[in-house]
């Protein structure tokens, strides 16, 4: 009974190794679109200060919005559920509340971390200035917009999938997976960190430009 208990202990109901899963795809697509991003802007695809294709803040990203929020069309705050009545209307409003509340989220959000690093560690990690309607070098309008919409999609459309998906994978395996990415994503995140408060610049491995 107890070992059933470890194993099916949930947040939300989607259990945690299931869910620790899905934030890992959620930092290797974060690594994925803003190299594409990158590849049509200024022509480079490259590590982003990383040994492995996992961006830790999109991954903590979908974690807290899943938890504090959950999917569009099933909006909460924590436990309590925006608009509780299940009408067409209701739902409308919370995928409207949702969009906003996430677009406001990843502006500031943005603009605050990159701030933070250069303020404490005075690295500018990336630019947005020759962005249409940038605010600071750190956010602008059409890339958060970007990035709320398609989170919005993948939330609603992906995430109920990928949970049902990865659930079929045995629970042991799921939780080897779970465990061994999250340390390997942590320890090249602290090295990340460790490298830009030691020598004031993230570390470069490997770019590719294509000009």
């Amino acid at each position: 009974m107890e070992e059933n208990t470890k194993k099916n202990k949930q947040i939300f109901g989607v259990e945690i190794t299931t869910l620790l899963i899905i934030c890992y795809i959620g930092a290797f697509l974060g690594f994925l679109v803003e190299n594409l991003f990158r590849l049509i802007r200024i022509g480079v695809f490259d590590d982003r200060h990383q040994l492995l294709p996992f961006l830790c803040a999109y991954g903590i990203g979908v974690f807290v919005l899943f938890v504090v929020f959950g999917t569009p069309t099933n909006m909460r705050f924590f436990k309590h559920k925006i608009l509780p009545k299940d009408t067409k209307i209701n739902k409308a409003l919370r995928v409207l509340l949702y969009f906003v509340t996430l677009f406001v989220v990843i502006l500031v959000g943005e603009m605050s971390v990159g701030l933070l690093f250069e303020k404490t560690l005075g690295i500018k990690a990336w630019n947005y200035l020759n962005i249409p309607l940038h605010i600071t070098r750190y956010t602008s309008i059409p890339t958060t917009t970007a990035f709320t919409l398609g989170i919005i999609i993948l939330m609603e459309c992906v995430f109920p999938v990928a949970v049902k998906t990865i659930n079929k994978i045995n629970s042991k395996i799921r939780f080897y997976i779970a465990l061994i990415l999250g340390v390997l994503i942590l320890i090249d995140y602290f090295v990340l960190i460790i490298t830009g408060i030691t020598t004031g610049s993230f570390p470069n491995y490997w770019s590719i430009s294509i000009k």
